[in-house]
């Protein structure tokens, strides 16, 4: 288990910098939190005795990666063991692209990522208004 005095200061140190605002703002609530916040939020009576407490299970932390181009070095990703949630989405963006990015690039060389995103407009525009052969002549230009 990491030590949660060093991991609140990380992610104090990361709060500030990805989210200012947000800071703040947990800064202003933790101020006018009673003094018997132990009792009221986490059912016990040292403040102290919270630092003992175990993560929830199975719930990966909701932070902006700290370096987000670095995968392999992401915290939130280590913590749950699997791409955290903006890894997760930008996996699946990525995906999303590589297919119709390769299969334009397979008709045409020369194929730029603006290109083949025009390309797929046109042709999504030609299939809503019915015409699937257009639709195809669209997306491949012709070639075949």
């Amino acid at each position: 288990m990491s030590d949660p005095v060093q991991v609140a200061d990380d992610l104090w140190k990361r709060l500030i910098t990805h989210q200012p605002a947000v800071a703040a703002a947990l800064a202003l609530q933790l101020r006018d939190l009673p003094d018997d916040w132990p009792q009221r939020l986490l059912s016990i009576t040292r403040p102290h005795a919270a630092l003992e407490l175990p993560a929830t299970p199975g719930m990966p932390m909701e932070i902006q990666p700290y370096d987000i181009s670095d995968w392999e070095s992401c915290l939130a990703c280590a913590e749950f063991r699997q791409l955290c949630r903006y890894h997760e989405g930008f996996a699946t963006g990525y995906e999303a692209l590589d297919g119709p990015l390769t299969d334009a690039s397979r008709l045409d060389p020369t194929v730029t990522v603006v290109d083949m995103f025009q390309r797929l407009m046109d042709a999504e525009e030609a299939a809503e208004s019915g015409e699937l052969a257009a639709a195809v002549q669209q997306l491949t230009r012709g070639q075949g």
